[in-house]
């Protein structure tokens, strides 16, 4: 009795995802427990009933008694399972009998209701007036109709008339192609033969003007060279004096420099001590921390020299930015060495610390600071543009701000010159370079200037990659505009760099107020200055003065006079440049043979002007002439055809235009009836929807009656189908006991009396079984096996699955096949039925699921499956469902079948055989069948509802 303590099993899986477990409890119950649900099928009241089966034991002395026992009594459930299962088949089907005959009575009432719908439409007042004032509003719509179709014909003739006025255009306008093309060859031959007479009045002059010509201009050369060589004797007397007076002012301006020096340190003497501690003393002047770097240069005046070639005066701030020449870029030869200062020389510290207009090294400049910073590098740009004769760039505070849009954008700090971007920044267009600032180590103002300065010099000088853009764009020919130009900065989220933009357009270049006006601003405010102790120089200041204001006087003079000779200087080498003859440049005798080469050359200029002038009297001349004449006025009457077929087209145009507007007011017109035609269909359908309402709700109700009616026949379908499938399961597990019985007889060495194993009544007593006979094949070879059943070989859907595969519902012409049927899943208002909820199909597994053998007590169980995840159906029960992935064919899984005490001495009761999914298959596929295909569908269906009997908890939804 082992194998019959453990009719009920518990198998447990775990799953996992994510960080969600889920423990699921699947319950094996018997086929007895399977056989009493009751599920819908398609089958007729006439269907056959499956016989009982009746086999003889046989005993044995190699059996036990246990074994015998148990399956003489396994064999009497099944009976009484086959018996039960045919009297709910007979109920069924007398109820299926009744239910076809209530859709029969219901259909008339249908069709009745129907016929009252159509007569209460047909017979009602307001009905008839609606479609009275229906008709009459189509015979409306048809008159207008024909209205516009009328004006659609105007207008079709009309166009086919503008084609045709058009087509004569046409026509005129190629015989004045025609006609201008003669007029052209006619002039063409007219210069032709103007051109043939000029050629011969040249030719017969071209010989002797040449020799003329030939002695005119040799001896003009003699004369032009003479004169060259005087005015080369004079240039280089003129330059040696230029010479001498530039080192004259040369030196003077040296001397002038040098008391200069000495008036500021002696000035810087009486300013050395400050009480102020912000102000500290610089090369020619001060410098106030607690102020911008602008204005303590714009204010003290503290600018380099705005002319790139003069040498440094000792200030350190430029105002101006080098640009290698135009026609050598990117040379730098021409720099001025001594135009910068030596900031390494302790005099210049003062303005290298933080102190002084200092930068935060996290969060960058401030705002005031990019403002100002924006401001220097424009002044550079602006004096390098006016030292090339061109108008300075304005930068308005609306366009500096734009700018800063414009740098805070993503594709500008990837270089970007996104179209879409410089709009939406600018609302237009924009010229525009993108650059870095290099930030990282930046201490104030001057420091990040000079980076500036440097990424500037690169668009100007080192540019050649991008074909000078940068340059062009700073260097823009704007005319006489003031263009409006910005810098943007915004400084990276590393904070290693600024993104610099500089963008301008022509746009609006009068707009003020100009940011650029802050330097004079601050100018007009007058110099930064500190108290100090009084130190006074003023009488050595003013010899020193006294000793530079004569000697300017002197430089004046100098200057005056190196100007007057470099004058000199340059209208010799212009005369130089443009040497003009003289006859007095000529001796007698050339001067005679030149009068004499001039006299020849007018007379024959004469003659070849004359003839010139009265070219068109040759005769040749005079016949092109005539024929181009004729050809002119023909071009005249072909266009003053073409004039009248224009106006001929205009007018049909015009004609055409009247007439098409005509069409669109009747097509109005016809709209207008269109509406007034479908409101009135509107009220005849309300007026019908009126007189039937009463009627289509008998309709209704009818229809709803009818469709209640099919619904239970199509659930009777199903339990009656559901029922046949468990009387086949039951028989077939009947025809297993017999044979066991039989075999087990057989293998006992004492025989005892055959019992025939029935449905045990009151009193009744066991009889003797007979061999039980294989249903539905009337065949007698159903000869018991001790080997498992094989299921049948699975669909192409179901291939690689141990699942059981859930049977499609049949059509109506499929009633009574061996097709399996899927019971359908009562609606809402099949709650509370007898009729079960149907399972959903098993899930595949997802990873080697194990497939158990049904035990020899008839019971099954069901392996949960990897990925199984438990649902709630509408009654309550636990349905099955799986999201397992497909498995692959290299890793097949294992099917575990258990044993039972029959099975051979091979295995030890109890233990597990191990087959592949592939093994199981082919073995299950050798084995008889003893049901049709719905029974063998119904297995699977059967056992799932058995599991729900015995009242599994039903799980809630997990996420997983």
């Amino acid at each position: 009795m082992k194998e019959h303590n453990n009719i009920i099993k518990s198998h447990k899986k775990l799953y996992k995802s994510g960080k969600t477990w889920m423990v699921a409890t699947l319950l094996t119950v018997g086929l007895a427990g399977g056989a009493v649900v009751t599920g819908t099928t398609n089958a007729h009241a006439d269907e056959v009933t499956p016989a009982q089966a009746t086999g003889t034991i046989q005993a044995g002395n190699q059996a036990t008694d246990p074994e015998l026992a148990n399956a003489q009594s396994d064999a009497q459930k099944q009976q009484s399972t086959i018996d039960s299962a045919n009297a709910q088949l007979k109920d069924q089907q007398a109820q299926l009998s009744d239910a076809q005959g209530q859709q029969s009575q219901a259909q008339q009432e249908l069709d009745q209701a129907k016929q009252a719908q159509q007569a209460a439409t047909q017979n009602d007042p307001a009905v008839k007036d609606a479609q009275a004032a229906v008709d009459q509003a189509q015979q409306q719509v048809n008159n207008q109709q024909q209205v516009v179709n009328d004006a659609q014909t105007v207008v079709n003739n009309d166009a086919q008339n503008v084609q045709q006025k058009s087509d004569a255009v046409n026509q005129a306008s190629q015989a004045v192609d025609q006609a201008q093309q003669t007029v052209n060859q006619a002039s063409q031959a007219v210069d032709q033969a103007q051109q043939a007479a000029v050629d011969a009045t040249n030719q017969a002059a071209s010989q002797k003007t040449e020799e003329a010509q030939s002695t005119i201009n040799n001896l003009e050369n003699q004369g032009k060279n003479q004169a060259s060589q005087d005015l080369n004797n004079q240039i280089n007397n003129v330059s040696g004096q230029v010479t001498d007076a530039q080192n004259d002012v040369n030196n003077t301006n040296a001397k002038i420099g040098d008391l200069q020096n000495q008036v500021k340190d002696l000035q810087n003497q009486e300013t050395n001590t400050q009480a102020d501690p912000n102000v500290k003393t610089v090369p020619n002047g001060v410098i106030d921390y607690s102020k911008s770097l602008l204005e303590n240069v714009a204010r003290n005046n503290l600018w380099a020299p705005a002319n790139e070639q003069a040498d440094n005066n000792g200030n350190i701030v430029e105002q101006n930015i080098y640009v290698t020449p135009d026609n050598d870029k990117g040379n730098f030869d021409g720099v001025n060495p001594n135009h910068g200062v030596n900031t390494s020389l302790s005099k210049y510290d003062p303005y290298y610390t933080t102190k002084f207009d200092g930068v935060n090294g996290q969060t960058g400049m401030t705002d005031a600071q990019k403002e100002e910073l924006a401001i220097l590098m424009l002044n550079q740009i602006n004096h390098a543009r006016m030292d090339r004769g061109l108008k300075p760039f304005v930068m308005t505070e609306q366009k500096y701000q734009q700018a800063q849009v414009r740098a805070s954008q993503h594709s500008a700090e990837v270089l970007d010159h996104n179209q879409g971007d410089i709009n939406s920044a600018f609302g237009q267009d924009q010229y525009e370079n993108l650059a870095y600032i290099p930030f990282n180590g930046t201490t104030n103002m001057l420091s990040l200037l000079s980076d500036a300065d440097n990424t500037l010099s690169s668009m100007l000088n080192a540019d050649a990659s991008s074909d000078w853009g940068h340059r062009e764009n700073f260097l823009e020919d704007t005319g006489t505009l003031s263009a409006n130009a910005a810098f943007g900065m915004h400084l990276t989220d590393d904070g290693q760099y600024y993104v610099l933009t500089f963008d301008y357009d022509l746009s609006n270049p009068d707009s003020t107020p100009n940011m650029m006006d802050r330097i004079a601003q601050y100018q007009a405010m007058g110099p930064i200055t500190g108290d100090a102790h009084t130190v006074d120089n003023s009488a050595k200041i003013n010899d020193l003065n006294n000793q530079i204001s004569n000697l300017q006087n002197t430089l004046a003079s100098q200057q005056s006079k190196l100007q007057n000779l470099q004058t000199q200087l340059q209208n010799l080498q212009a005369q130089k440049a443009n040497v003009q003859f003289d006859l007095s440049q000529l001796n007698a005798d050339q001067q005679a043979e030149y009068n004499n080469a001039k006299n020849t050359l007018a007379t024959i200029n004469d003659w070849k002007n004359g003839q010139l002038a009265n070219i068109n009297k040759d005769g040749h001349v005079q016949d092109a002439i005539n024929k181009r004449n004729q050809a002119k006025d023909s071009l005249k009457a072909e266009q003053s055809k073409l004039a009248q077929a224009n106006q001929n087209l205009k007018n049909a145009k015009n004609t055409q235009a009247q007439d098409e507007a005509q069409l669109d007011q009747a097509k109005d017109g016809l709209a207008q009836l269109n509406q007034v035609l479908a409101t009135k269909q509107a009220a005849l359908q309300t007026a019908k929807d009126n007189a039937n309402a009463q009627a289509n709700q008998a309709v209704k109700d009818a229809q709803a009656k009818l469709d209640t009616i099919k619904s239970h026949i199509n659930d009777l379908q199903n339990a009656i189908a559901t029922t046949k499938a468990t009387i086949s399961n039951a028989q077939a597990q009947l025809d297993k006991d017999n044979q066991k019985i039989a075999d087990l007889n057989k293998a006992n060495s004492q025989p005892t009396t055959p019992t025939t194993p029935t449905k045990p009544g009151k009193d009744s007593q066991p009889t003797t079984p007979t061999t039980p006979a294989k249903p539905d094949s009337g065949k007698d070879d159903n000869k018991g096996t001790d080997n498992p059943v094989t299921p049948t070989k699975p669909t192409d859907g179901n291939k690689g699955t141990d699942t059981p595969v859930t049977p499609s519902k049949p059509t109506d012409g499929n009633k009574g096949t061996d097709t399996p049927v899927t019971p359908s899943k009562p609606t809402d208002g099949n709650k509370g039925t007898d009729t079960p909820v149907t399972p959903t199909t098993p899930a595949k597994p997802s990873s080697q699921p194990t497939t158990p053998a049904k035990p020899d007590t008839g019971n099954a169980s069901i392996s949960g499956q990897a990925g199984h995840k438990p649902a709630t159906s509408d009654n309550g029960s636990q349905i099955a469902n799986s999201n397992a992935n497909s498995q692959s064919t290299a890793n097949k899984p294992t099917i575990v079948l258990p044993t039972n005490g029959s099975q051979s001495a091979a295995n030890t009761q109890g233990q597990s055989v191990n087959m592949t999914r592939e093994q199981y298959k082919q073995q299950q596929a050798s084995l008889p069948q003893t049901g049709n295909e719905n029974s063998k569908a119904v297995i699977a269906l059967g056992v799932l509802a058995g599991m729900f009997g015995l009242g599994v908890a039903a799980k809630g939804k997990k996420e997983f």
